[in-house]
């Protein structure tokens, strides 16, 4: 289906955006922790406490018990020029068990033959102190060329497991004016899907649903494809639904919104650089769900100049942004959310004050489903007018998917076992039933 005309659908949008519900009331923003080095990322494990602040510089900084320690230190191995840096992490969803992490980072000349800025995903092992990692255990996983050494721009840089179990990663075009992002020989400009396990450098495999898994000419890593910059995305914690925030070019920012029940965006393509939010002739391309303009029409209509996409909020401590999705804008830097849907979204609409956040860089989730908001040097929870009794989200875990042979033997082993005791478990309910209906009669 190609994207309508960009004048018609902006007269129908403005009406929607301009209706604020008066119900509607603006979260705090609680600051926590010291001051940080260009925090850009909040993350943290599956089910544990602790909070994990990604600097830019190449730090990151674990908040546990009252306090901050260095986790990983790597900023000899990156740059803040422009774009550039260390750009987010990813705990394994095992990693509980396994101690696995991942970071992407782009690199420096010296490390990548004279090229600067090379994107790269590596995986790390925490230490013996659980607040500490072992710096010695990297390990390149995957290295993403660009078009142009020149251009500082358009990284991408967002890790995210999904609940497959599998690593998703954003990549920008690399600043060509669009050229890498429809062509699936390239990684620039794409969504990619990984199993990042492996020995040795460069080390991971393609799941065989990847839609270019079979292909001799496509980089087989590719899951979507067509975009400018997707600075960030997320999965909905409770659906598993994709949501992209793509930063626009020279007028409009975009929402891109993929139902897990529809496919997650697998072989979805974006659009850039024949479309740009809802304007252009792009057919058989995937429509975002809600875009905004760079210019100020007035009112609470969004427009700001860069896109940073966060997250279904599904925690509890701000129950009335339930099921609404979070995001912001760098020249703005107000929080804003809004209802996804298909077609379109709906009721987007002012959570904060203008220029609250004082130039807004990202958002984060903890194991909770709470979310954070960063600015230059501070990391904010989000809060509401009062916490939920809810629970709190699903907690993700990946799917064991056994491989042939020795290498699948332990998790055949795990699996068998916990057949079994799901089998005894439910053998001892019956027998229990029976026993109780048993004595029921008598």
């Amino acid at each position: 289906m190609g994207r309508v005309s960009a004048a018609v659908l902006a007269g129908f949008v403005a009406a929607v955006l301009l209706v604020v519900p008066d119900n509607a009331k603006a979260v705090s923003l609680q600051s926590i922790g010291p001051s940080f080095d260009q925090p850009i990322f909040v993350t943290a494990p599956t089910g544990d406490p602790r909070l994990f602040v990604v600097e830019r510089s190449g730090r990151i900084q674990v908040l546990h018990d009252g306090t901050v320690t260095q986790f990983l230190d790597i900023h000899g191995q990156t740059t803040t020029d422009g774009e550039r840096g260390l750009l987010s992490m990813a705990f394994d969803p095992h990693y509980a068990s396994n101690g696995l992490f991942y970071v992407f980072y782009t690199g420096t000349a010296a490390a990548d033959g004279g090229h600067p800025g090379r994107g790269h995903v590596d995986e790390f092992h925490v230490g013996s102190n659980p607040n500490v990692a072992n710096a010695a255990s990297q390990r390149h996983v995957l290295t993403i060329t660009r078009p142009s050494d020149g251009a500082s721009n358009h990284n991408g840089g967002q890790l995210q497991f999904g609940k497959d179990g599998y690593l998703y990663i954003s990549v920008g075009d690399g600043g060509t004016g669009g050229s890498t992002a429809p062509d699936p020989a390239l990684l620039n400009g794409k969504l990619l899907r990984i199993d990042p396990h492996g020995v040795g450098n460069g080390a991971h495999s393609i799941p065989p649903t990847n839609p270019f898994a079979g292909s001799a000419t496509a980089r087989r890593e590719i899951w979507g494809l067509g975009l400018r910059n997707p600075f960030r995305f997320s999965f909905d914690a409770l659906t598993g639904d994709l949501i992209i925030g793509d930063v626009g070019d020279a007028s409009r920012e975009e929402i891109d919104f993929s139902p897990a029940a529809a496919g997650g965006g697998r072989g979805a393509n974006y659009g850039w650089p024949s479309c740009e939010g809802f304007a252009g002739t792009c057919p058989g391309a995937t429509a975002p769900v809600f875009d905004y303009p760079h210019s100020d029409p007035g009112g609470n209509v969004a427009h700001g100049c860069a896109i940073i996409g966060g997250y279904v909020y599904r925690g509890t401590q701000a129950p009335e942004l339930a099921g609404r999705y979070l995001y912001a804008d760098l020249c703005t830097s107000e929080l804003r959310s809004i209802q996804l849907g298909i077609p379109l979204a709906t009721g987007d609409r002012p959570e904060s004050a203008p220029d609250a956040l004082s130039s807004a860089r990202s958002f984060g989730q903890d194991s909770a489903c709470n979310l954070y908001v960063t600015n230059t040097d501070t990391v904010f929870r989000i809060v509401g007018s009062a916490a939920s009794v809810a629970p709190a989200c699903p907690p993700t875990r990946a799917k064991c998917t056994c491989k042939k042979g020795k290498k699948g033997k332990k998790c055949r082993k795990r699996k068998h076992k916990k057949r079994a005791a799901e089998s005894k478990k439910k053998h001892k309910h019956k027998k229990c039933k029976k026993k109780h209906k048993h004595k029921k009669k008598r």
